[in-house]
Parts: structure tokens; C-alpha cells; sequence
């Protein structure tokens, strides 16, 4: 575990960090404490995430909104950006932090982490790497990358082949202790598929997965694309016979005046469903933590009743743990700089547990899960789909292709170089 108090007590004094280490060591658990101590001691700290999907699990807002930006990440959009009356606002907010929490920087392209160092300079009027603040930043660059269309030049993809994160003094804090998975053998196996290796007793692993008899097409299965999860959701509810719920998420939010629909973004970016669809019988997950901890997002149970009346909204779920719990709709929260609600969606936190795709699924710990390999296309989606689940005995593999484990060489080059 990261020693959190030295992190701190560095970035209090100005200095800046970067938290990585493979799927389960606690990245996530690490940053909201360093967040949630910060705030204790009255220092002035932004949350943020490279995705809207993982900002709503934090508590935090996503990067592009901390900052101001749009789809364009050119530096010469700052002039634009200065002329804007918003950005004052933005930059009067930025200018009051002390330190920025950054997370899922595996995503963030370098020509946007160039912008933000630049914006952050311009609000401060320092010359300084991050404008003098102290950013600390989390993530694993061997799992899910920056999106970078064909035309765009190679050089805009990884942050940390970017000047400015070379000469940002960017600390490394290297995590290792995995705590998801207990299991030497399957713990040795993730790291050679995170490393892009390959030997004799992975594929007898991978042999053994495939014909892993404690799963079936009724366990969770991983896809690559949406299309694909959808199609299987749909099929496994119809095979269900009984009467069918309809859920209706409450939205709420208004339009601002720079970004979009703060309703139209809060139902993108949150993982529950807008419309869901159940019946008794079906198989279910839990997409929150409870506040007693009789559940945690990623918990599998079947529905036993459901009730949707004005004022009787409920599904009771039994849990794999045997417990019979009554599930309520939850409230999301969409927060903007400053910390006022600008949305919410309140819906119940469960969603089909038939299929999910390998990008949902990135935070969630699963006990069985069969992932599908036919579709993976990108560094690091064969990694993040198999580091979800706790033990071999509890994962199933299909369409594998040892092709489909696809390491960038830069990041390996990277991860060499700070060892």
C-alpha cells in the first residue's frame, strides 16, 4: 500500500505524483483517502477522471470540465478559451486549488495534458510546471488507452512522452501488493498477459478456462462492444417467462451555457439505465457500494419480487452471499467545480448481470465472469477483462486468440525505465 501521508505531506509542499501499479493493488481506495484527508485539512483539492463513468463513482467531475475544455486540444485554443468570460470563472476557481487529484490517466492524451498544463500557467501567471500546483496523478498506462483517430499523429497518444510530463517532477509511486486476487498461479498469469508475455503454463491456464465447468451462458460475460451486451442482455431477459418492469430513471438538470445538457450528460455518463427492464428471475448487479455493506458494486444476485407503484418502488435481490436484500432507487449526483448539484438521476443501482463490456466493467471486482475475447481490439482490453475476476476456478474464456494480448511498446518502455 502507498504510504499516504508522505504523498500528502508532498503535494501540501508543492510537489507532484504519479500512482501506478497493475489491476487490484488499491488505486482507486488510495486517492479517495488522499482526497478525503486533504479535505480534513481545510487544502483546497479537486477530484477529477480521464472518464464520466468513473468521475460519478468517484464523487469527483470529469477533466474536461475542471478545465474548461472541449473536443479541441490544440494549445492555440487557449487564446480562444481567454476570450471566453466563462474561462475567468474557470481560471479564478483553478487559481484557489492547491492540489488536483487526476485519475484514469491511462486515457488522457498527451496534447490534453499539454492543454492542461497550460491552462494552469495561464490562471497562475507562473512560468512552473502545472502553474506551481501539485497534481497527483493514478492510473495504469498498461490498461485501457487515449482514444487517437488514424490521422492524428502517433506523438499525441501517451502523456508521458510529452516534454511537459518530463519536466514536471512528477514522483513515481510504484504499487505492487495486489489484494483483488488471492492465488500465486493466477496472479503470475494476469502480470505475463498485463506484460504481453507468453509460456507453456499460460496456455495450459487459458485450456483450463475454456473448459471451466462452474460457469454458464447464465454468469456474467464480458464484450468488447455495446451492441454485443446489449444483444445478450435482451436475449436472457425474453427467455425469462413472467410479467416485465419497466424502471424509469428520474433525470433532472439544465442546460449551461459552454457545455452540454448537463441532463443529457448525467444519463451518457452514469452507468444505470434510463430504462430498465426486469423481471423476477433475472440475474442481476449491483452497480454501488451499500452503506452497510450487505453488497458492493460488482455483487451477482437473482431477483426475487419487484414492485413498481408511485409510491412502492423496490426489487428484492438474494445476493450470492444468501442474503435477501430490498433494493431502492439511488441518487447520482453531478457535480460541477464548485461542488453544486447541476444534475441528478435517481434509478435503481442494478443492471442485467448477463453481459457488460470490458470498458464498464474497469473498478468492479466480480467472483465469476466469462469473458469473450472474439472483439478485443486494443492494448490492454484483454488485461482489464481478466483482472476483474478473484480466482481461475471463477473465470471462463472463449474465443481466445493469444494475438488479442496487445502491449503498446512505449508503455512497456515506460514501466521498464521506472523500475
Amino acid at each position: 500500500m502507498a504510504d499516504i501521508k508522505k504523498i500528502i505531506d508532498g503535494a501540501i509542499n508543492g510537489q507532484s505524483y504519479f500512482i501506478t501499479g497493475p489491476a487490484g493493488v488499491g488505486k482507486t481506495y488510495t486517492i479517495k483517502k488522499i482526497y478525503e484527508e486533504l479535505k480534513m485539512q481545510n487544502i483546497p483539492v479537486a477530484l477529477a477522471s480521464t472518464t464520466g463513468i468513473n468521475a460519478l463513482n468517484l464523487g469527483g467531475i470529469t477533466v474536461h470540465k475542471l478545465f474548461g475544455l472541449t473536443n479541441r486540444s490544440d494549445k492555440g485554443y487557449i487564446g480562444f478559451m481567454k476570450s471566453s468570460f466563462l474561462f475567468r470563472g474557470i481560471g479564478i476557481r483553478l487559481n484557489k486549488l492547491k492540489v488536483i487529484i487526476i485519475d484514469e490517466v491511462s486515457m488522457l492524451r498527451a496534447d490534453t495534458f499539454e492543454l492542461i498544463n497550460e491552462i494552469l500557467k495561464q490562471v497562475t501567471g507562473l512560468n512552473k510546471p502545472f502553474g506551481g500546483k501539485s497534481l497527483i496523478f493514478t492510473g495504469d498506462f498498461y490498461q485501457i488507452p487515449p482514444v487517437v483517430k488514424n490521422f492524428e499523429a502517433k506523438k499525441t497518444q501517451w502523456l508521458f512522452q510529452s516534454p511537459d510530463w518530463i519536466n514536471g517532477n512528477i514522483k513515481i509511486v510504484l504499487m505492487n501488493e495486489i489484494f483483488r486476487q488471492k492465488e500465486e498461479k493466477f496472479i503470475h498469469f494476469l502480470q505475463n498477459i498485463r506484460l504481453g508475455k507468453w509460456n507453456k503454463q499460460m496456455e495450459e491456464i487459458v485450456e483450463q478456462c475454456k473448459k471451466n465447468k462452474n460457469l454458464n451462458d447464465d454468469n456474467t460475460k464480458f464484450f468488447s462492444t455495446n451492441e454485443e451486451c446489449d444483444a445478450w442482455n435482451k436475449k436472457k431477459i425474453d427467455e425469462i417467462k413472467g410479467k416485465e418492469f419497466t424502471f424509469i430513471a428520474e433525470i433532472h438538470g439544465k442546460r449551461n451555457k459552454k457545455y452540454a445538457h448537463d441532463k443529457e450528460t448525467m444519463s451518457k455518463y452514469c452507468i444505470a439505465k434510463e430504462e430498465l427492464k426486469l423481471k423476477v428471475g433475472t440475474k442481476v448487479i449491483s452497480i454501488i457500494n451499500d452503506k452497510d455493506g450487505e453488497y458492493v458494486n460488482g455483487s451477482i444476485g437473482i431477483v426475487k419480487s419487484l414492485f413498481n407503484e408511485p409510491n412502492k418502488q423496490y426489487a428484492e435481490v438474494l445476493f450470492e452471499n444468501n442474503k435477501l436484500n430490498k433494493i431502492k432507487k439511488h441518487l447520482w449526483v453531478k457535480q460541477n467545480f464548485s461542488g453544486k448539484k447541476v444534475a441528478t438521476m435517481k434509478q435503481m443501482p442494478l443492471i442485467p448481470a448477463y453481459a457488460l463490456t470490458i470498458h464498464k466493467s474497469q473498478g468492479m471486482t466480480l467472483d465469476k465472469a466469462i469473458v469473450d475475447c472474439k472483439n478485443i481490439f486494443a492494448s490492454g482490453q484483454m488485461y482489464v477483462a481478466l483482472s476483474r475476476v478473484k480466482t481461475l476456478e471463477g473465470l471462463k474464456i472463449v474465443n481466445f486468440n493469444k494475438k488479442n494480448i496487445i502491449v503498446n511498446k512505449d508503455v512497456e518502455k515506460f514501466y521498464h525505465n521506472i523500475k
